[in-house]
């Protein structure tokens, strides 16, 4: 199971780190353009660590935010625009989580 889906909600996510397999599964990204979209900064910031590559969760989490405040200024009086409205589509359409 991936940290992604261990996450608790007491947990701080100042100490939730991401590998690109966690990230990509966030944006709901496949494994060929989650590789090449983890590489764009202007879709992601970087990572907070190198070899192996890891992203914090607040940071991301902050970064998610940035971009949805950015948006919804740079629109008039739409509707607040999703996080997923401001990433590439995914590949396909995501799977279901098993719990268990």
């Amino acid at each position: 199971m991936s940290a992604i889906t261990q996450i608790d909600p007491g947990v701080d996510p100042r100490h939730v780190f991401l590998d690109a397999r966690d990230v990509m599964a966030r944006y709901g990204w496949g494994k060929t353009k989650g590789y090449q979209n983890l590489k764009d900064r202007d879709l992601v910031p970087p990572p907070v660590m190198t070899h192996p590559d890891r992203w914090r969760l607040d940071q991301l989490m902050s970064w998610e935010d940035h971009r949805i405040e950015s948006a919804a200024t740079e629109s008039l009086p739409r509707a607040r625009p999703q996080l997923a409205d401001l990433l590439p589509p995914p590949k396909r359409a995501g799977r279901s989580t098993r719990t268990g």
